[in-house]
């Protein structure tokens, strides 16, 4: 453990120095422990409320977005369209199916390619999906946890249900630190 992480974890009660940061093998640190292993939020269930609405992600430049598919179902799609990788839906709103603006490559609300023109065959070329975990209206990307075993063991669960919240807007800032 570096001298850096030994303060850190000396100084709980007090501000870090301001080098932590700035620190590159700490920031490293604290990628690989907290975000690559851990579960990934990444919106609430309400961003998406009723069949056929979608949410951009803003935080991801709206390179995935959510979806709500015909089974109520909220989905993690990329949104890049898999023949020339143009953004698909910008925003939120409301869609029966997500086409490509360049040549109308057509998905389902799962990311299962429906038609490609132009193509005699169909390339079957669906959109990445990722799984998601719903705890009391957060959704997250399971990366092989259980997410609500996880965070049952912080004792949180009555305190934290966001299943009712009416969801409202995103900020995204961007900071040159850790």
């Amino acid at each position: 453990m570096s001298n850096l992480s030994n303060a850190l974890l000396r100084s709980v009660h007090s501000q870090p120095p301001v080098t932590a940061y700035f620190d590159e093998a700490l920031l490293t640190r604290e990628i690989e422990t907290l975000f690559k292993k851990g579960p990934r939020y990444v919106g609430h269930d309400l961003m998406v409320p009723e069949v056929g609405n979608y949410f951009a992600l803003p935080s991801e430049r709206e390179g995935r977005v959510l979806v709500r598919n015909q089974q109520s179902q909220v989905e993690l799609l990329s949104n890049v369209c898999r023949h020339r990788q143009a953004i698909m839906l910008n925003g939120r709103g409301h869609a029966e199916n997500i086409v490509c603006p360049l040549h109308r490559w057509t998905y389902d609300l799962k990311g299962e390619l429906l038609g490609a023109p132009h193509f005699a065959d169909n390339p079957c070329l669906n959109l990445g999906a990722t799984s998601l975990q719903n705890w009391q209206g957060l959704l997250f990307e399971a990366q092989g946890r259980n997410v609500a075993r996880d965070l049952a063991k912080l004792g949180t669960r009555q305190h934290f249900d966001f299943s009712g919240f009416m969801f409202d807007h995103v900020e995204v800032h961007e900071y040159n630190y850790n």
